[in-house]
This record gives C-alpha cells, structure tokens and sequence, in this order.
C-alpha cells in the first residue's frame, strides 16, 4: 500500500480540484499535492491555488480526525484549513473515489517555503565554508524566534483541547512573506501536521508507531509497553526542546527511543556543546528535557513566558539590509532631485515667431531701389499702437541713404 497514492499524477481530478504537482517527504499517513480549483469552482473568498492532503488506505478515521481538529485553529502559526469548493455550506473532508477505493481529503493552506527540517540539513556553498556541525545549527537569534512562535502555536491548541505529538522539525514549514528582503531574519514558523494530535477530552491511541522515535517524550516511549503512562500537553513540550536542541547544537539530544525511555540517561548539557548560548536559554532547554513530567514546565504557556525573558540578540543581517535599502531610496531621491533642477535651469524653449535668416556678407545680392520716393511718417504715426504681431527688426546695412533735396523758396 506504499505506491497506492502514486497514481495520482499531474493533471488528475479529485473533486472539484486539479492536481498540480506532489510534494516528496509530507506526511507518513497521507500524500500532500499542490492543487488548483477548477474553474466552475472558483469562488472570490478562496485561494486558487491550496494543499491537497489524502490520507492512505489505513488512515482515513485519523485524516478526518486531523480535519476536524484544523477546523478550531486560527493562529498564524499553524496551518490554516480551507472549507473544500463546490459546497453552499462549510464542508472540511470529503470522500472521493481513489486509487484504492473511497478515500477521505481536505484542503489547507499552500506553504511554499522550506521545512526546519530543510534548513537544518541545508549544505553552505560558494565563498562561505563550514564545517558539518555548523550547516546543522542555526544562530541563537533564529533558533530563539522559531522555539516562541512554536511555543504560541502550542500554547493556542492546547487551549482547544488538542496535543500534537509529532512536533519535529519535518512537520514545521516557513510562511513566505512579502518584502521578505526588509523583514527580520526570523522566518515565519507555521506548525503544520497533526496526523496523530489527539483530543484531550476524548483520547485515542494505537498510532504511536507513526511518530518519529527521536521525538517522542518518555511518556509516548512507555504508552504502548506493559506500563503506560498518561499522556498530556506537557509531552509537546519535551517534543519542542528537543528541536531547541538541535535547532542551537545542530544534534539530537537523544539518538534512539531507548534512549528517551531511559530514566537514567540526561542529555549532555547545551553548553558543553555552544558554549556562546545563553544561559537562560540552557536552562529553558534542560527543563524541557527532563524525563519526569511533574518537573518539566506544566504547560506550554509557561515555556513560552520563560522563552520571552531570554535577551534576543541584535539582529545584524536584517539592519544591514534595511540601511542598504535606504541609502538606495536616498540615492535614488537624490538623483530625482538633481534631474528637478536640471530641468529647472535649462528649461526648454517653447516655440516662437521665426527669426529672420542671417545672411552672410558678400553673399547677398542687392535688390534694385523702389522707384518711388520713400513715404513721409507724421509724429503721431509714431506712436506704438497695441498689437499682436511683433514688430519688425531692423537690420542695419552699409547701404548709404540718398540725399533729401531741399526745397528753394527763390527758385534756381
């Protein structure tokens, strides 16, 4: 039953969506596809582009469970659930024939960023270098922001009955986010799977196997063995410092599930490891960490209280980014400007009556003289008279005038 979902390919239908593309590595119970409504679907109030999640043959129940769950959540840190196109009421699951039979599916959000999971496996390239321990790790300022949205995103769905169980860096996934290239350098965290949550009011087990074994608390470890224990928020918390863990260390605290049900054996202590974390921060972690639940933090709201008292460091990258980007818009304000007053000074010059022809000397040819004597201009014609056509220009020549006679009162 492994390939049963591969025949869903690109270009399938499954109810009133189109299937896009299929993401590797998403989910053990289930396949997620990118998918697009259909066009008769569309609707203003829905994304055109969602996730499709199908759960596999032996995993229906918890896929609808898994939906119905999704449905009491409104928090920017986890994953927000669509009602599915084509119906006139909220619907969140629906069946639809499969490759295997009927099978259940929903919708949610489109996450297009990468994994915590992707970033901590994430191979440094080009001029930088580093050593293999380092591509695991992410500074103390990331680590930080990402341990308190997680924190937030627990804090609101235990406040609604639910508990993960699966919190590992493979089910957190990064909200892509507009002018990323001005924001802080802590990505948006987004909780993501909750295949195996249960609801604390109405528990249910018998799918532990699913969880990854690194992950679990004691309490998971022991919960199907001769001896369970009972099982409540507290165990998302011991879930979370392990990924604060590996997050600040690029390790796991624990590398097996025998060694998380052991009572005897503690994790090496975080600053034995990064000696530059904070103290506060280490003791955060190694609280989280403790084997006995009535000595961890009670309640997610507590080790989010506790992960905001840690001094967050300057974040440098996103102050370097923000100051080039305003020097540029200075600049660029500045070449304006200079442009303004440009064209200020050397305005353009807008068109006039023709200037009259400049001719060079010796090459003009004279025009005979009117025959004519020249008229006489009485003093009052001299007078400027208001008119739109300009005067004349009068160019003087070498041309000497002809004498006047004068008149002789006595004859000749």
């Amino acid at each position: 039953m492994s390939t049963e979902l591969d025949h869903i390919q690109p270009g399938s239908v499954i109810g009133p969506y189109r299937i896009v593309r299929g993401f590797q590595g998403r989910g053990g119970m289930a396949r997620v596809f990118e998918v697009e409504v259909r066009e008769k679907y569309r609707r203003p109030t829905l994304p055109r582009r969602l996730a499709l999640k199908v759960a596999k043959e032996e995993y229906q129940a918890a896929l609808v469970a898994e939906s119905d769950f999704l449905r009491r959540f409104d928090h920017p840190n986890v994953a927000r659930i669509f009602p599915l196109a084509g119906y006139h009421r909220p619907v969140y699951a629906a069946r639809e024939r499969l490759p295997f039979g009927w099978g259940w599916y929903y919708t949610m959000e489109l996450l297009r960023g990468r994994s915590l999971k992707q970033h901590l496996t994430h191979t440094t390239t080009g001029l930088l270098h580093t050593s293999p321990d380092e591509n695991r790790r992410l500074g103390v300022l990331q680590a930080l922001g990402i341990a308190r949205q997680l924190a937030a995103a627990l804090v609101h769905i235990h406040e609604r009955h639910v508990i993960n169980l699966d919190v590992k860096p493979g089910n957190v996934l990064f909200r892509r986010r507009r002018l990323r290239f001005l924001r802080g350098s802590v990505p948006q965290a987004v909780l993501c799977d909750f295949g195996i949550s249960r609801d604390l009011r109405y528990p249910r087990a018998g799918l532990l196997g699913v969880a990854t074994p690194e992950y679990v608390s004691p309490e998971q470890a022991w919960e199907l063995s001769q001896n369970p224990q009972h099982v409540d928020v507290r165990s998302d918390i011991f879930s979370l410092g392990v990924v604060l863990y590996e997050m600040l260390t690029g390790t796991l605290p624990f590398d097996s599930v025998a060694l998380v049900a052991d009572p005897t054996y503690a994790a090496m202590p975080l600053r034995q490891i990064r000696p530059t974390v904070l103290p506060q921060l280490d003791e955060i972690v190694t609280q989280a960490l403790v084997k006995d639940p009535a000595y961890r933090f009670q309640s997610a709201a507590e080790m989010s209280a506790a992960l905001d008292r840690v001094p967050t460091p300057l974040d440098w990258k996103a102050a370097a980014r923000r100051t080039f980007a305003g020097v540029a818009l200075v600049a660029s304000l500045t070449a304006g400007g200079w442009g303004i007053r440009s064209c200020a000074v050397n305005p353009t010059q807008s068109p006039g009556p023709s200037q009259p022809p400049v001719v060079e000397p010796g090459t003009h040819t004279p025009t005979p003289a009117l025959a004519t004597a020249p008229p006489t201009v009485s003093p009052d014609a001299t007078r400027s008279v208001s008119t739109s056509t300009p005067a004349p220009t009068c160019t003087p020549t070498n041309t000497p005038r002809p004498p006047t006679p004068t008149p002789n009162p006595e004859g000749d």
